[in-house]
């Protein structure tokens, strides 16, 4: 028998184990039995996983992607942000501040994170528009740091937009810290391995029609994790 035959048994019996099927015979293992036992059961999936990867890889286990770092802009940085007397989108700053970071090994900024901050500390909020979709528009507090809306011509006829004047830009790039401490507290378990809590956790939310972005919250990840965690456990297609 090959190596990999051999690779291809050892999934096999981890697959029928985790199903509860003794891997022997084909009979249905009872279900009192010690190998029914739930965390039993993940380990044996997580280790039928693991052997698929070896397999598809040629027998050897596939490197993991090496770990970007989490963005930072350095103080010494900042004085050479790119201020604009025009007033300018949020996306038009987040790229700005990325242009001062010549990192490949770090994580881009994202407008996510800011206007995430900006909405909790309610300088921003979300609207619904007469076409009924959801809007972020300044609130009076966020009038006086300098940011407003202003309307522009597309291909598709005119458009609201939101931008930033340039005492509104510093207040971004003043206060760039306290926005990516929000959102690390928020996401703190991102990339981390679910546990048997924080799924049974996800699913009581998840039944009780809790809005995503406070499962996120609550669960410390970002919306994409949950909805891919909630397609895994089959609770959501």
């Amino acid at each position: 028998m090959t190596e990999q035959e051999t690779l291809q048994r050892a999934k096999m019996y981890m697959e029928n184990l985790a199903n509860g099927i003794n891997p022997i015979d084909g009979s249905m293992i009872p279900d009192e039995d010690i190998v029914n036992n739930v965390r039993l059961s993940r380990c044996f999936f997580y280790v039928a996983d693991v052997l698929g990867k070896v397999i598809e890889n040629g027998g050897v286990m596939p490197r993991s992607k090496e770990k970007k770092e989490p963005f930072a802009l350095p103080a010494g940085k900042r004085g050479d942000f790119a201020f604009s007397d025009e007033p300018l989108t949020i996306t038009e700053i987040v790229k700005r501040m990325n242009d001062l970071v010549a990192n490949e090994n770090m994580v881009k900024l994202t407008t996510s994170v800011m206007q995430e901050w900006l909405l909790c500390i309610e300088a921003l909020k979300t609207e619904t528009t007469t076409e009924g979709r959801s809007a972020k528009r300044p609130t009076n507090r966020g009038s006086m740091l300098g940011i407003c809306t202003e309307t522009r011509n597309g291909m598709n006829g005119p458009y609201c937009v939101v931008v930033y004047n340039r005492e509104a830009q510093q207040f971004l790039l003043d206060n760039i810290d306290a926005a990516l401490e929000m959102y690390r507290q928020k996401t703190e378990n991102q990339g981390q391995p679910w546990s048997p809590e924080q799924d049974q956790c996800l699913r009581e939310l998840h039944q009780k029609g809790v809005d995503m972005k406070e499962i996120a919250a609550t669960l410390k990840r970002n919306t994409g994790a949950i909805r891919a965690r909630l397609k895994k456990l089959g609770i959501i297609v």
